[in-house]
């Protein structure tokens, strides 16, 4: 029996207060089909999906405009609200749909006015077409799960058109929030928004001439076919127009997402020559053929063929191939890495131009990473020591990229009888199945100007607790000559949330090269700058990894564990891959 009459009055409270919170059960999954999972960046360039947030009580959604002095005047109104309801697990949002506002006036706005909760950018009102939304200062609140409607009126009948009163009489969304945090239905819904009109672009376009031969199908060859072909990555292919009307459904569920197409670089920073990131309007246009009667067209059918087999080397047959040993694998589970030695036996030394990693089975081959364990660079262009697998790596394979072709002028310098060791990381996929991938090598008929070299900022100490969210770890490296960046590899594991790659000038200026608002583990890509960027000597690499260890992240295999560094994919990684040449060809030294 324990006695408390002695204890000081803060003392007692305290072990109160430890005792009740070692009495609290841990948090638990949600039960989420994933349907109407709305997902947006902001106007400051995160992301948001809708699903990451079905742990909370309500999502409140406030239709924002430029320029509407209803919604200007609302927002101290709003901000009494969300301070008094997001502790009480209430989440809320800011939804533009003008189609006259871009996501950097839109920032204009937020910082002029202070507003704090992330406005959700939909200029191509693809949400807006699925919440019927037609005037700013409108409230939608949603199931946090469902997604459905629970409530959607004005704030309050404080404001109207050119008047406005002190206090209000009715407080419309304070009384629903109190009503669905005691469980109760919203019994009624008033209508009488008043607020600025949002232009839709229904009245604009002609979303009935829409088919598939002409507006479609050009759009899936551009954006999608690349996976969802014969023998491809993805699970089924777009072979013709039946199975894309069968798959129709579904495709609108992981356009609505954004969960597909699988290009992770936030659209408004940096261009890369490998983009296939799918623009709004033309996600708009195939969302709108969906719900628009599924029009097949005149002619031939463009998928018929486009969805064929790839045969062949992306860059015709290979100077040298290497075939790695057949690989088997289980139906299910985590696989570790698989690892593979090859000796080249080449007689003289040479330059590679581009290597090309050919999958046996594509749809199981998650990464490949290629070493050269001949070359160890003694000198650093970076104050550390040097890290194998991280600054030495030759080429990165992955799903949707598996062709490392150098810039021109550039090249590996590749010793004679070099041994390669090959890292390949498989992913189930409910059968036994078995790989034989093969490496494709092309080499420089004569020495390029410049040397293609790797160096990846790291951490080894990260940790990331039990339960916990947005847990931010960096890794620095100041480079003690000027580079040029070419490409970028973000990379690390399941508890992995967004990322971000910067430098650091020696005046202070801060640029970002690539942001990953919605790092997903399944989709790791090297980003291939277009041009490349000049980094000064002096200048900090930058990369920032944000870790989610909670069940609101699909991928996690387990929240209740503590994650620290590990080679494994239930361990985490903070590496920020990245490929340079020197600015001076003279300062070009093998060692």
């Amino acid at each position: 029996m324990l006695y408390f009459s002695s204890m000081p009055s803060k003392l007692y409270l305290l072990l109160i207060l430890l005792l009740a919170m070692s009495c609290q059960e841990p948090p638990g999954p949600v039960a989420d089909n994933r349907v109407n999972d709305y997902a947006l960046y902001d106007s400051s360039g995160g992301f948001h999906r809708f699903s990451r947030y079905n742990n909370k009580k309500a999502l409140v959604l406030f239709v924002q405009g430029n320029g509407c002095p209803i919604v200007r005047n609302y927002l101290s109104d709003l901000k009494e609200i969300v301070d008094t309801y997001r502790p009480k697990d209430v989440e809320f949002f800011m939804v533009n749909s003008n189609v006259q506002d871009i996501s950097e006036t839109v920032q204009l706005e937020v910082e002029s006015y202070g507003i704090e909760i992330p406005v959700l950018m939909d200029q191509y009102q693809i949400l807006a077409d699925k919440l019927d939304i037609h005037i700013t200062a409108e409230v939608i609140i949603l199931h946090p799960v469902t997604r459905e409607i629970l409530y959607r009126g004005p704030v309050s009948d404080r404001l109207d058109y050119e008047v406005q009163k002190d206090q209000a009489s009715k407080n419309y969304l304070k009384e629903a929030l109190d009503g669905i945090l005691q469980g109760k239905e919203v019994s009624s819904m008033p209508k009488a928004v008043k607020g600025c009109k949002v232009t839709r672009r229904t009245k604009f376009e002609r979303n009935d001439s829409l088919n598939y031969t002409d507006d479609i199908a050009p759009i899936l060859q551009d954006y999608c076919v690349r996976c969802h072909r014969e023998g491809g990555m993805a699970p089924w292919a777009m072979t013709d127009y039946q199975t894309i009307v069968g798959w129709s459904d579904m495709m609108e569920q992981v356009l609505l997402s954004r969960r597909m197409p699988p290009w992770k670089a936030d659209p408004k920073i940096g261009h890369f020559s490998n983009s296939f990131a799918m623009p709004d309007d033309a996600r708009r246009k195939v969302l709108n053929w969906i719900n628009n009667g599924l029009e097949a067209g005149i002619g031939d059918d463009p998928l018929i063929n486009a969805s064929a087999a790839e045969e062949g080397w992306s860059m015709g047959e290979p100077d040298k191939i290497i075939q790695l040993k057949q690989e088997e694998l289980p139906a299910t589970g985590v696989i570790p890495y698989r690892y593979q030695t090859v000796v080249l036996k080449d007689t003289v030394d040479r330059w590679v131009s581009a290597i090309d990693v050919k999958p046996g089975n594509a749809q199981v081959v998650h990464h490949i990473v290629i070493v050269n364990e001949a070359v160890k660079r003694e000198e650093s262009i970076v104050n550390r020591d040097f890290l194998p697998w991280n600054d030495d790596f030759l080429a990165i394979s992955t799903g949707a990229g598996t062709l490392n072709k150098f810039p021109e002028d550039t090249g590996i310098f590749l010793p004679k009888n070099s041994t390669w060791s090959i890292q390949i990381h498989y992913t189930p996929i409910g059968k036994p199945e078995k790989d034989e991938t093969a490496i494709g090598i092309y080499y420089h008929q004569t020495p390029p100007q410049r040397e293609y070299l790797s160096l990846s900022p790291t951490r080894r100490d990260i940790i990331i607790p039990p339960y916990s969210d947005e847990v931010q770890w960096t890794a620095r490296d100041t480079v003690r000559k000027d580079i040029l960046i070419h490409a970028l590899g973000p990379h690390m594991h399941y508890r992995g949330k967004r990322a971000r790659f910067e430098v650091i000038r020696p005046d202070g200026i801060t640029e970002t090269v690539v942001s990953i608002p919605d790092y997903d583990f399944n989709w790791q890509f090297k980003y291939e700058l277009a041009s490349p960027m000049l980094v000064p000597k002096g200048s900090v690499l930058q990369f920032t990894g944000v870790y989610d260890n909670t069940y609101q992240n699909p991928l996690n295999p387990d929240p209740s564990k503590k994650v620290a560094f590990g080679l494994q994919s239930l361990d985490e990684m903070l590496i920020g891959f990245m490929n340079y040449t020197l600015v001076d060809k003279d300062t070009l030294t093998i060692n």
